[in-house]
């Protein structure tokens, strides 16, 4: 039998390769992984390119350190061009990782939790047959990596709960830094690694070791993060673009409210709202504006008033490249956002925060919804650097529109709303005294990541679907457990006490929950 009635006495590795139906999953799994990629590289031969991927391209070519997103990504494409330029074993090899992360969380699951056998097949088919988990791997993007990252950083905080080592606790303190450096938006993860270990049930030293880790991995990053940004640039920040993002959240609830006169902002704002007070007066004569959705208007259009004060600052500026440039406003787009914020909190939360709330229970596709964003050449950086023969790039389909990505934003809208309804379902049920302690504080850890990611994504930038992998895969899995407990908590009620101790003792029957 896969699942057992407690928690295996041999380890998590041994366990899997000692037993011969976790062996046979596995290769089903693997094959089936193997099969979705041949066909998928079938019908889309050449990666899908967005604008962040010749950013991270030209960071990788040029070896730098800071760039305009974080540098883990064009590491990682750094380090796989020691062995190969193929874009095809990127996206092989993306997609592999990818997989084996839910692999990793899956089998972990079924080791700590057991939770039946028929559940853990739908939990693999659920999870393994996405069809997310191939379009956003054959993105030229961090988005594969970060979740992959995410995942394993997740299932971490699962094992630590459970069996608490120093070992774990110092690669647990790895991964962090590693998914710290390919994208922000793991900005809270440090947090709730230290809470977990903090309330983990090992020794104290195990516990420092590990907060130890995570402080000087993270602390050393982020000051050669500064130092870098100082030297380069002459600023000091962490990093500019989120300057930039605030800024851009704030414009997008000031296009919506009545005109601020530029003398009664502080002096060091007054050049550029005045600058922003005549874009918004020239928005208000077009017919389609287009902020009207968010989105990167305001970061990335030429026509935007973000993007012209920087040619209007260094329009005498010859010597300055490019990237100094943008990153040089950095401190001073972040302090302009969170006074716009301030002084018009409410336009804030109407214009803002509730779309964007929307957006994370139901993510636009973006450049997910259309493969290289419906053009058929890539730019040089991209050709020069996986070597190809030509700039052209194209599918065996008829359309560029990505079909299947229409229908995910809905998927993902059930998976949040299931997700809590059964968290409410599960109170209700008094599943706090009925569940067993582990599966209590899973359930407290998904939720506290669940809860985490969804402020941090609203707060942060415009929800797309491409960042929401990692949060759509477990919170899928958790679903299908928290549903799989209420079912059997229903049945309960239909069986006498015999019958019932009868029913959850029997190995297909068996989930971590005691009545």
């Amino acid at each position: 039998m896969i699942f057992q009635n407690h928690i295996p006495s041999i380890s998590f590795w041994k366990w899997i390769r000692e037993n011969r139906k976790c062996k046979l999953l596995l290769a089903v799994s693997g094959v089936s992984v193997l099969i979705q990629f041949l066909a998928f590289k079938y019908l889309y031969p050449f990666p899908n390119f967005l604008p962040d991927s010749y950013s991270y391209l030209d960071t990788a070519a040029t070896n730098q350190f800071i760039n305009m997103w974080p540098i883990g990504y064009s590491r990682f494409l750094r380090l796989l061009s020691v062995f190969t330029k193929s874009h095809t074993a990127l996206i092989l090899i993306q997609y592999l990782l990818l997989q084996a992360s839910v692999l990793y969380l899956l089998f972990t699951i079924a080791y700590l939790l057991m939770p039946g056998r028929q559940v853990f097949r739908i939990l693999l088919s659920c999870c393994i047959l996405n069809p997310s988990l191939l379009h956003v791997s054959n993105f030229v993007s961090s988005d594969a990596l970060f979740a992959t990252l995410s995942l394993v950083w997740f299932t971490q905080l699962l094992w630590i709960i459970s069996k608490p080592r120093w070992q774990l606790v110092l690669a647990h303190s790895v991964i962090l830094l590693l998914v710290f450096t390919v994208r922000y938006n793991a900005l809270y993860y440090p947090f709730i690694s230290l809470l977990v270990i903090g309330i983990s049930r090992t020794r104290i030293w195990i516990k420092l070791a590990g907060i130890a880790g995570i402080v000087i991995l993270l602390g050393g990053f982020i000051v050669q993060t500064l130092y870098k940004y100082h030297t380069i640039t002459g600023t000091t920040q962490f990093s500019a673009f989120g300057g930039w993002q605030l800024a851009s959240n704030a414009l997008f609830a000031y296009a919506h409210v009545s005109k601020q006169p530029a003398e009664t902002v502080p002096d060091r704002f007054k050049e550029l709202h005045a600058l922003v007070n005549r874009h918004m007066d020239s928005l208000r004569q077009v017919k389609q504006r287009p902020d009207v959705e968010l989105g990167v208007y305001y970061l990335w259009d030429e026509q935007s008033p973000l993007k012209r004060y920087v040619h209007n600052v260094y329009k005498k500026d010859s010597l300055t490249n490019g990237f100094n440039q943008w990153a040089s406003m950095g401190p001073l787009y972040a302090q302009y956002g969170r006074y716009l914020i301030q002084q018009h909190f409410s336009a804030f939360a109407r214009y803002y925060l509730w779309p964007n709330t929307l957006n994370y229970y139901s993510p636009p596709a973006e450049f997910l919804g259309t493969y290289n964003m419906g053009k058929d050449s890539i730019e040089p950086i991209g050709q020069i650097w996986f070597r190809l023969k030509s700039n052209k790039v194209h599918t065996l389909l008829k359309t560029k529109t990505i079909t299947i990505a229409t229908f995910l934003p809905v998927l993902l809208a059930i998976i949040n709303l299931v997700f809590i309804m059964s968290i409410i379902s599960f109170l209700l049920l008094n599943g706090l005294k009925k569940a067993m302690p582990f599966f209590k504080q899973t359930i407290w850890i998904m939720l506290l990541v669940w809860s985490c990611n969804a402020m941090f994504s609203i707060l942060a930038s415009p929800v797309v679907l491409r960042y929401q992998v990692f949060p759509m895969i477990s919170t899928l899995t958790f679903t299908i457990l928290l549903v799989t407990f209420i079912i059997r908590e229903s049945r309960v009620a239909n069986f006498p006490p015999d019958d019932y101790r009868d029913q959850i003792t029997a190995p297909k029957m068996s989930l971590n929950y005691h009545k």
